[in-house]
């Protein structure tokens, strides 16, 4: 299992993030937000999240490629921007 920390900074992050998503659509990648688990590639799912606060990328079922980890880079939970 991978595990990260992700912030989508608002609605226009969003909708990057599950487009990159979408280039995974045969990885199991879920979204994990307080209690609520969705798969990200759900746009309709990530959007029902609370996106004003950091939430867990995980990918149960194996680890990630590096073409992977490059993608997700943009997304990745950087402390310091959240003041």
């Amino acid at each position: 299992m991978y595990t990260t920390r992700i912030f989508l900074h608002d609605l226009t992050h969003v909708k990057q993030f599950a487009a990159v998503t979408a280039k995974y659509d045969k990885l199991k990648i879920n979204l994990v937000s307080d209690i609520y688990t969705i798969d990200a590639h759900s746009l309709i799912g990530i959007i029902s999240l609370d996106i004003t606060n950091p939430m867990t990328l995980e990918l149960p079922d194996e680890e990630p490629s590096e073409e992977f980890l490059e993608d997700m880079k943009p997304f990745l939970l950087d402390e310091k921007t959240l003041g």
